[in-house]
């Protein structure tokens, strides 16, 4: 049998304890010094536990902060709340909420976490926003934000009018980034245009239309335009079309815009489904400089790309990438009516694999056609007609196929139209650019097209990061309203990656600031009470997220400050 005892040893006026195991041996107990627990007197303090700070302290409860607060600045430096209450309603005053504000909370959310306006009353709260918007909770609600939507865009029942201000803000919004963040010295502004579709919920709004996208699929959708800068990525004007709209369709409406903004004219790059005579000779006449691709389709652009040869060497290479090394020659040509400025380029690696591509096609099928000229002999007319199809398909125009009457011989006869697979080596890998700026190099106006994708990177950050769709809302003016907050959201993230951009100079920036983006949003703001005093504080705020903010100016955001607690109304 053992169980512990707690013994006493007096030394000198003080009595010491320590505990003790004894074990009982038969008739016998053997006790064993297992630990010193210290003098007597002390251990009424030794039982009681310490008091810590945090015992002292009062914790509110916390707010997502990082990511919320470094949108917010840019929003204000942006001018985002006055621009649009002005803009909006300039004989009216607002003490609490307003359309400034309301839509730029909303395009806070949707750059962050997308939500829909009826659940954008749950999230505001959870965030830092009310009160750097200086708004209570209750307000944030989905008619409120419903309701803004309508200062931007709204419908006159009684004439049938559209009054659509976003065009007014896009414009303003554009000439104070540009006059903050002006071009380099006697540099003008380079601006892509493209289209983009958008999927459609509902089917009242006269917008969405049935109509074709990259996926091929026919579906309700609107169209998205867009003018984005290719100095720093940041948005022009954009336009909202009904979604059966070709994008060829849309340049007098562009070039009209253009001729309204305070934009000194420069260089225009769009891409060659938009290009014909007509817009050429548009964009001349506005003063403007165009760079753009020639579709193949074109009999001039198939005669310049066979006619030119491109002497492969370092004189003539302009860009190498993993897609392969492009090489390009600069020529004159008749081209739309007039001598023109003709660029044509070639992948050497793209133009190998489009060539073994049709070699490798067209020996399939001249496999299949021996196949049925062998098995098709009793076959009737239409019926090898029918197969004959299946197995050409679209290479029709690369081969001769002809179908005998008589059962003596082979029915199917077949030959490779050699002059046309020939003149189709002549295009392997080669494309057509025109530029009616004579002045440009070859090198500069070659990767000024093919760099003319950053406007695709601006789609996929409305279509995947905002998820600006499906777009549900039915009514027209909210619809335009809804796709101008979007591009609010888009405005607030390109700033923040022109500002990573600007202090790293490094060409990823897009992902650095995707990944501080990420940091800030485990950073958390609390009130902690001690005593008398409030103290804000920051949490989780790693050294990686410290540096990238000291980087762009942005440290200061997150200072701890410490107020009275009868300042603070606590």
């Amino acid at each position: 049998m053992t169980y512990m005892a707690i013994k006493r040893h007096k030394r000198g006026d003080r009595v010491y304890l320590a505990e003790y195991k004894s074990t009982r041996v038969g008739k016998k107990v053997i006790s064993k010094f297992v630990r010193y627990i210290g003098p007597e007197d002390r251990q009424n303090d030794i039982d009681k536990p310490k008091r810590r700070v945090l015992d002292r302290l009062q914790l509110n409860r916390s707010y997502r902060a990082g990511d919320v607060r470094v949108l917010w600045s840019i929003a204000k430096d942006l001018g985002f709340c006055e621009l649009i209450d002005t803009i909006c309603c300039p004989k009216s005053s607002f003490e609490g909420s307003s359309p400034g504000k309301l839509l730029t909370a909303w395009a806070i959310n949707r750059a962050l976490d997308p939500e829909s306006a009826t659940k954008l009353e749950r999230w505001v709260p959870t965030t830092e926003l009310p009160m750097l918007l200086g708004l209570p909770e209750d307000v944030f609600t989905k008619d409120a934000f419903l309701n803004a939507l309508d200062f931007v865009c709204s419908k006159s029942e009684d004439i049938d009018y559209m009054h659509d201000l976003a065009p007014d803000i896009d414009k303003t919004l554009y000439e104070r980034w540009r006059k903050a963040n002006p071009l380099p010295n006697g540099q003008k502004e380079t601006i892509a245009y493209d289209m983009t579709t958008l999927l459609f919920f509902g089917v009242s709004c006269p917008l969405a239309e049935l109509g074709y996208n990259p996926d091929r699929i026919r579906r309700l959708q609107v169209n998205l335009a867009l003018l984005v800068s290719g100095w720093d990525k940041f948005p022009l004007m954009h336009f909202v079309y009904e979604g059966s709209r070709h994008s060829a369709s849309t340049i007098k409406n562009l070039l009209t815009g253009l001729s309204n903004s305070n934009v000194e004219p420069g260089m225009l790059i769009w891409d060659r489904g938009n290009v014909s005579r007509n817009h050429v000779e548009l964009v001349e006449e506005s003063g403007w400089k165009l760079i753009t691709g020639v579709p193949k389709t074109l009999n001039e652009a198939k005669e310049i790309i066979a006619q030119t040869e491109i002497h492969i060497g370092p004189e003539s290479l302009v860009r190498s990438s993993r897609a392969g090394h492009i090489y390009a020659e600069k020529n004159v040509h008749q081209l739309y009516g007039k001598v023109r400025s003709t660029f044509v380029y070639q992948n050497r690696e793209r133009g190998v694999k489009d060539s073994d591509a049709r070699n490798e096609a067209l020996h399939t099928i001249g496999s299949d056609l021996d196949s049925l000229a062998d098995k098709g002999g009793i076959w009737s007319e239409k019926r090898l007609h029918a197969k004959i199809g299946a197995i050409v398909g679209p290479w029709s125009d690369y081969i001769d196929v002809i179908v005998s009457r008589n059962q003596n011989e082979s029915r199917v006869k077949w030959s490779y139209k050699k002059k046309e697979i020939r003149q189709a080596e002549k295009q392997d890998g080669k494309w057509l650019i025109l530029s009616t700026d004579d002045s440009i190099s070859t090198h500069k106006v070659v990767n000024a097209y093919l760099e003319k994708d950053f406007i695709e990177k601006v789609f996929r950050v409305i279509k995947t990061q905002e998820e600006i769709e499906p777009v549900r809302h039915r009514l027209e003016n909210r619809v335009k309203a809804y796709i101008f907050v979007s591009l609010l959201a888009y405005r607030l993230l390109a700033v923040l990656q022109w500002r990573m951009k600007q202090a790293s100079g490094a060409d990823d920036s897009w992902e650095s600031a995707n990944d501080l983006m990420q940091d800030l949003a485990r950073v958390e703001k609390v009130n902690v009470k001690f005593g008398n005093e409030i103290k804000t504080l920051f949490l989780n705020i790693s050294d990686r997220t410290s540096k990238s903010l000291k980087a762009i100016g942005m440290i200061d955001l997150f200072k701890e400050e410490t107020v009275l607690a009868v300042q603070a109304g606590m």
